[in-house]
């Protein structure tokens, strides 16, 4: 085309500059502008190209550099030019946005649909909820695809009610849900547990949608299992005509969230046998469940599993679920293992690990653990420290454990919560400090719960401390013991001293409340890869 003149004949060039934007290959984007920049006769059409291959290629720095360039040099725009640029916006920063908004305003296309539609999904990226709903409100006309872009930025926020809300307003300008209404629909519904309003919503894409995308069931499936009827989620999943990787994800993990972990297993290997590859949120789910088994062996098999797919090293947030998962199982060396090996670390990786050392006795190592993350330049939050305190507790570190705690308050300024008061009475009780731990309840800020109680109780049991299980009792009494715990507590202090008559009395009136005990304990055992 460039030996015989045809690059500057612009129908040729326009499709030339188009071939190499929309290419799949990477880094033809640039080498459309640059032929875009040295050839006559460019229209919109030629510039709309570059931007949108740039949005493609995941370059919005370069998207809204072209469109800057198409500025600069006083080149003509159209609403799609527009609309690709917001949409890069979009990926850069809120500013850049708004400067683009106004450029909008000023050169007339403000009331274009589309470029309305790029606005409303530009501020709903960044969380402006008020600015969206401002430019919603004084659009003229709306149509489904605008409504739906409203629904679904405020399902994603997590205002479900306002879902809710604005289902009812469409409905009343006389438009009915399609598709992607009814999926953000059934995303607020999950949320809320409203299953009996989610079936409604079921009966209407059964009546009213004849040919269901792979969309609209996973939400089905998710709304389901969400509201603990896993026997219908189930049932759907079975009648899909395609599944992707979404479904069996959310299939799985629907087993696991009601406590099916065997069944979400058997799920899995499925899943396997129809080759459907799992990606990173899968294997979440997957490891989750074996968290919840605790079993050591099934911990290996999946982290060989992983490991194979080179899926943790893809995603931080499963390399914390497998070191949740090999604590829980046993295996805190593995651990420590995974642990060493994630490039980035997040505080939620620190915590997972500190966590897991706290709950194997382990608290000179989670100490050590928790001074390199400080070193490293995490800042602890609540969590961590409720972790740290956690381990002082289990290891006996009284010094280390009031340090940390006192650090919390004065260095970091974080409130304690009721469970990090409960941590430090714990870890008072096991040193045998009953004394210190009562003081400790009567200075707290805050008034005790009955769980702090029930902890200083049974130290006070074991360590025959009649005085101040009597004054601990008054306070049991002056909360009122609302669980069957804590009338379990004052009858067994109360047989310890020898007083029977009132143990009489506390079972007595166990069994007129009805909190006598008549479910027993269970526990599990592995055979042959089942757990029972």
């Amino acid at each position: 085309m460039i030996t015989t003149g045809l690059i500057q004949y612009p129908p040729s060039a326009s499709k030339l500059v188009a071939s190499f934007a929309l290419s799949n290959f990477s880094g033809t984007t640039s080498t459309a502008r640059s032929i875009a920049e040295r050839v006559r006769g460019r229209n919109s059409y030629t510039w709309n190209t570059i931007i949108r291959g740039f949005l493609e290629e995941n370059k919005p720095e370069d998207a809204f550099s072209v469109y800057s360039y198409v500025r600069k040099k006083a080149l003509p725009v159209d609403s799609y030019t527009l609309m690709f640029v917001t949409k890069a916006c979009g990926l850069i920063t809120l500013s850049l946005g708004e400067q683009v908004h106004a450029q909008i305003c000023k050169m007339g296309f403000v009331f274009e649909i589309i470029i309305q539609t790029a606005l409303l999904g530009l501020y709903a990226l960044f969380g402006v909820l008020s600015d969206m709903q401002q430019m919603f409100d004084e659009m003229p006309h709306r149509d489904i695809v605008t409504w739906n872009a409203l629904i679904a930025a405020y399902a994603q926020h997590g205002s479900h009610f306002k879902v809710l809300e604005l289902l009812r307003a469409m409905m009343n300008d006389s438009l009915g849900p399609n598709e992607k209404t009814v999926v953000s629909i059934l995303s607020a519904f999950s949320s809320l547990k409203g299953l009996r309003e989610g079936k409604v919503v079921h009966c209407y894409v059964v009546k009213s949608i004849v040919n269901l995308d792979v969309f609209v069931y996973n939400a089905l499936i998710g709304m389901y299992s969400k509201c603990g009827n896993l026997p219908c989620a189930l049932r759907i999943f079975q009648l899909m005509p395609v599944r992707n990787v979404v479904s069996w994800t959310l299939m799985i993990n629907g087993c696991c969230d009601n406590n099916f972990p065997n069944e979400g297993l058997d799920l899995f290997k499925e899943m396997e046998c129809e080759n459907v590859k799992p990606d990173a949120i899968t294997m979440i789910s997957v490891v989750s469940m074996c968290s919840k088994l605790g079993s050591f062996e099934l911990g290996e098999w999946i982290d060989q599993y992983v490991e194979k797919s080179g899926l943790a090293n893809e995603s931080v947030s499963l390399a914390n679920a497998l070191i949740d998962m090999h604590a829980k199982c046993g295996n805190i060396k593995k651990a420590c293992q995974v642990f060493d090996g994630i490039v980035e670390k997040t505080l939620v990786s620190w915590n997972s690990i500190i966590h897991g050392l706290a709950v194997h006795g382990q608290g000179i190592s989670a100490l050590v653990r928790f001074s390199q993350m400080l070193r490293e330049g995490f800042e602890p939050d609540d969590i961590v420290f409720l972790s740290i305190l956690s381990a002082c507790s289990h290891a006996g570190l009284v010094d280390e454990g009031q340090k940390c705690f006192h650090s919390m308050i004065k260095d970091y300024h974080l409130e304690p919560w009721l469970e990090h008061y409960a941590c430090m009475v714990d870890l008072l009780c096991r040193a045998g400090l009953i004394n210190e731990a009562f003081e400790f309840i009567v200075n707290m800020p805050v008034n005790p719960n009955t769980i702090m109680l029930r902890i200083l109780l049974k130290a006070c049991q074991n360590h025959g401390d009649i005085v101040i299980a009597n004054q601990v009792m008054n306070y049991l009494y002056e909360l009122g013991p609302k669980s069957k715990e804590d009338y379990l507590v004052l009858s067994n202090f109360y047989a310890t001293v020898s007083k029977w008559d009132v143990v009489d009395e506390v079972r007595k009136e166990m069994k007129v409340k009805g909190l006598a005990i008549r479910d027993p304990g269970c526990s599990s055992i592995e055979l042959k890869e089942e757990i029972g």
